[in-house]
């Protein structure tokens, strides 16, 4: 389980709420075998530590990505949309169009990438 506050940061926003069941739709690195349309998926895809000469990281830089997956692109891209704007307050949004379709999944992807500064000296992100 990573550090990052993805889900309850979608969890505290009505505009991704109205869309999808944040506990029940949103897994961290893969979808369980037989989840049905939407879902999001989200994972850390790379990430680095603010080091200093004098003293230990203070920040982590976290790049991270969000696919979210179903039957309609215009469905996908509208949840992507409103993923987007729950976490644009605290995110750095990279990459903002990633598009693709699963011919044998019959599912659209729409998703980004994104860079989260997480600041270590606290508990709270």
């Amino acid at each position: 389980m990573s550090d990052l506050p993805i889900y309850r940061m979608l969890n505290a926003d009505v505009g991704v709420t109205s869309l999808i069941d944040v506990e029940a739709k949103v897994w961290e690195a893969v979808a369980p075998e037989g989840t049905q349309a939407p879902y999001v998926v989200w994972q850390i895809i790379s990430g680095q530590a603010e080091n200093h000469l004098d003293a230990p990281a203070n920040f982590d830089n976290v790049q991270f990505q969000i696919m979210v997956y179903d039957t309609s692109s215009k469905y996908a891209s509208a949840l992507r949309g409103a993923i987007r704007s729950a976490l644009e307050s605290r995110a750095w949004i990279l990459n903002p169009t990633i598009n693709q379709y699963d011919s044998n999944a019959r599912l659209y992807g729409r998703g980004f990438d994104a860079n989260w500064i997480s600041d270590r000296s606290t508990t709270e992100d």
